[in-house]
């Protein structure tokens, strides 16, 4: 039974949660037991390279002969569609890393131009090294075996806590109530082709779950929770225009009108870190006591992470719904919105404990997640834009002039900006830079804006060294640039 294909252009899918209010809950978990064997069998098998490219479709029968589904004391179709699902799970692994590498492949290889300065794409060796990527002939490829091995590691698992399950794979649903819904599986071989039936109940509210769902136990919550998909319409737009946004601690987004979205992240995010700090300290002293003493009983009466965990839950779904409910009032204002991509990792910064802590905190992946799938689902657009410099440029002139110092930024000729919305600013400028690509290093970003910025001051009649002499321009901008860039030979100690 193929599965109902959803029109994306009017509806998606969401996840829904139900949680078990009784039922065959020690059964069930036995089966979750088994299936994560399976799980471990398949990714121990399939976790490096053999899956490349390949559709779990093909490695179905292969795998089957070698691990049949009596080899794990599950049934036929659970079994199916666990191995479907972790297949797809090492397919998306390779996907995250072809997509690292295919980011390295813009960065290095130019395609050709003509005569006219356009781009030659049926001559392009770029071009040929992505095609690669879809098959194992990448391998071919030193400088691409090397950024792959780099980007993809070989997986595993141990998770053990889940069934796949489903209307297409024997699974049964009926509604008991209002807000309870009834579902059987199959457990145990009775006879042959006849498995023990096992029923769980779940409060999932008035939606019935369809298609295939997950069964999870969580062990540090104690709870067992039904995950089901559930379709929904999506919604005309309601703002109008483009606008930029940049990315905060203090608040959840800037946008270039001064304008504020999901205000107080910043202190959640402040408390929760200096509660765990405190927490982690005394935790630390107990854990001693209990090494130095032989005392175990402290380990499982008071270094749990139960409460611990249930803090982390409550503030992940404040903050989810702080920023979920600034995303929302800014797409009822516009339709398009312009922001910076922060999908990078700052190497060779050296902070203090504190603002590192802070900055661990940050829940940026929050962010972009919440604006890609509320503009999806309210029928707006999101571009995103290279990141480099926002907050550093006078969005009036476009130039490496002027000090942000907190939430101000202090411009060359002595007036006083909002830094947010200076660099929402930026980032709205950025989409129709023709000079400054999404990928872009930032050290060539940072060349142009020095081009920019000797220009500006060459029609006022100054050099950079008179804007370093006047505090004007930050020296350790110029570090590693050329003299055509910079305008200087040597390049100036920050």
């Amino acid at each position: 039974m193929k599965r109902k294909k959803i029109n994306t252009e009017t509806h998606y899918a969401v996840t829904r949660i139900g949680y078990c209010i009784g039922g065959d809950v020690e059964k069930a978990r036995i089966m979750a037991k088994r299936a994560g064997r399976l799980r471990s069998d398949i990714w121990n098998k399939y976790g490096s390279l053999q899956a490349w490219g390949i559709s779990h479709q093909e490695l179905y029968k292969e795998f089957q002969k070698t691990n049949p589904p009596s080899m794990y004391q599950l049934p036929q179709k659970q079994w199916q569609k666990t191995f479907e699902r972790v297949i797809n799970d090492i397919h998306a692994c390779q996907e995250a890393a072809s997509t690292i590498v295919i980011r390295k492949i813009y960065r290095h290889f130019k395609p050709e131009k003509d005569k006219t300065g356009k781009d030659i794409h049926s001559t392009s060796f770029r071009g040929e090294l992505i095609k690669s990527l879809k098959t194992q002939e990448w391998m071919q490829y030193p400088l691409l075996h090397r950024w792959m091995r780099k980007a993809y590691h070989r997986g595993h698992t141990y998770v053990n806590n889940q069934i796949c399950v489903g209307i297409s794979n024997g699974a049964k649903v009926e509604r008991v109530s209002r807000n309870v819904v009834k579902i059987t599986i199959s457990g145990d071989l009775i006879k042959p082709r006849q498995y023990e039936k096992l029923t769980l109940l779940f409060k999932v509210g008035r939606v019935t779950p369809k298609g295939l769902f997950q069964i999870i136990f969580d062990d540090v919550q104690n709870e067992v929770r039904l995950h089901f998909p559930h379709i929904v319409k999506i919604k005309p737009a309601s703002g109008e225009g483009k606008c930029g946004l940049d990315k905060g601690y203090t608040e959840a987004f800037t946008d270039s009108q001064n304008v504020t979205y999901g205000d107080g992240i910043g202190k959640v995010m402040e408390r929760s870190v200096s509660k765990r700090h405190i927490r982690g300290k005394g935790r630390n002293k107990l854990y001693q006591i209990a090494i130095e003493k032989n005392k175990h009983h402290i380990f499982q009466c008071n270094l749990t992470k139960k409460r611990h965990q249930t803090s982390e839950n409550r503030k992940k779904q404040t903050l989810n719904t702080m920023i979920r409910t600034g995303v929302n009032q800014f797409f009822d204002t516009y339709q398009h919105a312009i922001t910076e991509d922060l999908s990078f990792v700052i190497k060779n910064k050296k902070m203090n404990r504190q603002v590192n802590r802070n900055l661990t905190e940050w829940c940026k992946g929050t962010l972009s997640l919440a604006l890609e799938e509320i503009s999806y689902r309210r029928s707006s657009s999101v571009t995103v834009v290279n990141a480099a410099y926002t907050s550093q440029v006078d969005s009036r002139y476009g130039v490496l002039l002027g000090t942000r110092s907190g939430d101000q930024f202090f411009t060359f000729d002595g007036k006083v900006l909002q830094a947010d919305g200076n660099a929402g600013r930026n980032i709205e400028a950025r989409l129709d830079d023709p000079h400054i690509s999404r990928f872009m290093k930032s050290n060539e970003v940072r060349e142009v804006l020095i081009k920019r910025t000797v220009s500006f001051l060459e029609q006022r009649d100054l050099t950079l060294d008179d804007a370093i002499n006047l505090g004007w321009f930050n020296p350790r901008h110029l570090k590693g640039i050329s003299k055509e860039a910079g305008g200087r030979s040597e390049s100036p100690v920050a």
